[in-house]
């Protein structure tokens, strides 16, 4: 049976353009002040941590504590779903932020609307449709029914998303024939995965996007009043060799040697 753009969970025109129109100005919002990669705009509005989490059920959620939005992406995710996820979430700390101060988390059973929507826009946020096909014309421009893997890949590397992401985007942008679809998704598998490494390299790209970063990273604002609790005696030598622990960093990266009095204390 032939595929259509349902089968693939794309949205009806009319949904597409709506939330396109709200991708876009969230974007010229960033970009008014300089800030354009996802995971500066997450830095910019909100508390943002990235780690490699065991659960290959959580790619990430966002959530509301203490007068703040808190973003946690999952690392042991390849880079491109990471950022794909980091955008889905921008959504939900942008346009659902009553949901989050009163629930804390945003359920996908209850909120499915919402849920679906986050999708919509962080495709349309991380791959804008003006910029997909100046770059499709630019870098490939053959017809739909002739797209190949290397062609996806190009622009998966170009616009930093992952290589699913892209064909799904080009299906729905009516760059790529649906008639392709399960050919050229296979690549995009784990049995696949080899062989889709091998392509991207040969087109002069690295791996980073198809494989996970494992990276831990949280906001420079938690490393500063980590600091500041610390040389204002608010916390100990040991109690911020901890917080430190987190994003792989030790006391004397910043300079901070044990205190001998707390050592003392200890014995």
């Amino acid at each position: 049976m032939k595929l259509t753009k349902e089968d693939l969970n794309l949205p009806l025109e009319a949904l597409r353009l709506e939330i396109k129109e709200i991708a876009d100005e969230v974007r010229y919002k960033f970009i008014k002040k300089g800030i354009i990669d996802i995971f500066d705009v997450l830095e910019n509005e909100a508390f943002f941590i990235r780690k490699p989490l065991e659960s290959k059920e959580v790619s990430g959620f966002s959530t509301y504590f203490e007068g703040k939005f808190i973003v946690m992406l999952n690392s042991n995710f390849t880079l491109g779903r990471e950022r794909y996820t980091g955008a889905h979430e921008l959504y939900h700390i942008m346009c659902n932020q009553d949901i989050l101060k009163k629930e804390k988390l945003i359920e996908d059973s209850k909120y499915q609307e919402e849920d679906r929507r986050a999708d919509i826009f962080a495709a349309e946020f991380l791959m804008p449709e003006d910029y997909v096909k100046e770059l499709f014309y630019k870098l490939v421009d053959i017809e739909p029914n002739k797209v190949e893997v290397r062609h996806v890949v190009r622009l998966n590397n170009e616009l930093k998303v992952s290589y699913k992401a892209m064909l799904k985007r080009l299906v729905q942008l009516d760059l790529c024939s649906i008639d392709l679809y399960e050919e050229l998704a296979s690549y995009g598998t784990y049995e696949n995965k080899v062989k889709l490494q091998e392509i991207t390299m040969r087109e002069g790209y690295d791996i980073s996007l198809i494989t996970p970063s494992k990276k831990s990273y949280i906001s420079k604002e938690y490393i500063e009043i980590s600091r500041k609790n610390y040389e204002d005696k608010k916390i100990s030598y040991t109690k911020i060799t901890e917080l430190l622990e987190f994003v792989n960093k030790e006391p004397k990266d910043y300079g901070y040697e044990p205190d001998n009095k707390e050592e003392d204390d200890l014995v």
